[in-house]
């Protein structure tokens, strides 16, 4: 993927669902560095039930399918995954598969932890997620 075509998805990520929206108060450019691209293709599995979560992933474009134990639950464009087992630590709690071909940007655990220092508002909404998606208290 070319610097120009990174860009673009980071921009588009930047805009998405509200998330990345309240990170611009602390800076006005999406943090190049920590977000990695990554294209994957219809039916590949992103990550499995049981795997270490070192990463979690914001979807740019395209459609996933995340294989829960009561039903697949299908998420697009502007949603994230993977938070929980990055936040917790704990092993992932499903598998996700790409529904179309996607465009994702990964977060790592250790991007993560710099990114709690400088955005505190961007991590906590994802550890308040990721805690809802595990049955915790309900949205405020």
């Amino acid at each position: 993927m070319t610097r120009g075509a990174k860009r673009r998805d980071l921009d588009k990520a930047w805009r998405v669902d509200g998330l990345f929206e309240r990170l611009s108060i602390y800076s006005p450019e999406p943090p190049l560095p920590a977000l990695r691209p990554r294209i994957v293709p219809a039916g590949a599995v992103i990550c499995r039930k049981g795997d270490i979560g070192n990463q979690m992933f914001f979807i740019v474009e395209g459609r996933v399918t995340v294989a829960t134990p009561d039903h697949p639950v299908e998420l697009g464009a502007g949603n994230f995954f993977g938070e929980m087992a990055l936040v917790s630590g704990d092993p992932r709690s499903a598998t996700v598969s790409a529904a179309t071909e996607v465009s994702l940007l990964s977060l790592y655990a250790v991007d993560f932890q710099i990114l709690s220092s400088s955005s505190p508002e961007i991590a906590e909404t994802i550890r308040k997620t990721a805690l809802e998606r595990r049955g915790g208290p309900p949205k405020e």
